[in-house]
């Protein structure tokens, strides 16, 4: 199994709908899909932001899409510089817990290493230890006592 990092082209725009959807469903999140696709655009628009990627599987002599990842681009006074925000992180349901997230986060670490980026930051959800305990396989560390406080404007 060969897992690749690929940057959509405009074509791939509903490729990538089509999984965020999917990941909308899966955390029992609501989907509307015109602000989503205005917002994939404009970050397709603008690399400076972040990276969009597609993941690919080969397998079998196939290659089948089967997730996506959005790292976003920020500054951090406390981490001393640029840091890559991992915003979206979406494997297929059929396709999780058989490497490719181990293979697609030090391609990501790579790519943020590329722009430049002091650190990599991601939330989850506090109560789901499985993705807790990947995401430390890999040195990722939790703040204690912190909290993401979010206010849509």
């Amino acid at each position: 199994m060969i897992v690749s990092l690929r940057r959509p082209d405009v074509d791939a725009v509903e490729t990538l709908l089509t999984l965020s959807h999917e990941q909308h469903e899966h955390e029992a999140l609501s989907f509307d899909r015109e602000p989503v696709a205005a917002t994939f655009n404009a970050l397709l628009a603008q690399p400076e932001r972040g990276d969009v990627f597609l993941i690919d599987v080969e397998h079998s002599g196939d290659t089948e899409t089967i997730g996506f990842l959005v790292l976003a681009y920020s500054f951090s006074v406390e981490n001393g510089g640029s840091v890559g925000v991992i915003d979206q992180f979406f494997i297929k349901q059929s396709w999780r817990r058989q490497g490719v997230g181990s293979q697609v986060i030090p391609e990501v670490e790579k790519q943020a290493t590329a722009r430049d980026c002091v650190a990599v930051i991601l939330e989850m959800n506090i109560g789901n230890k499985g993705a807790r305990l990947f995401y430390e396989q890999f040195d990722y560390q939790p703040r204690r006592q912190h909290c993401i406080l979010t206010k849509r404007l």
